[in-house]
């Protein structure tokens, strides 16, 4: 668990890297779209993976 989490936020940062630089670059088409969905998905999945380890450990 102590490890998980710091991996987690760093998940965060990446995730929403990789939705600016979706947002803001001109990549291809396939490259666009990997990055758009992927960083969104890799935010939330961390998020919530952050919400739950912290919830747990207060029980």
């Amino acid at each position: 668990m102590r490890v998980l989490l710091p991996v987690l936020m760093i998940g965060l940062i990446v995730g929403n890297l990789f939705t600016i630089l979706g947002l803001t670059t001109n990549l291809p088409s396939g490259l666009n779209r990997l990055f758009l969905f992927g960083g969104p998905a890799l935010t939330i999945l961390a998020a919530v993976s952050i919400i739950v380890i912290v919830l747990q450990r207060r029980r």
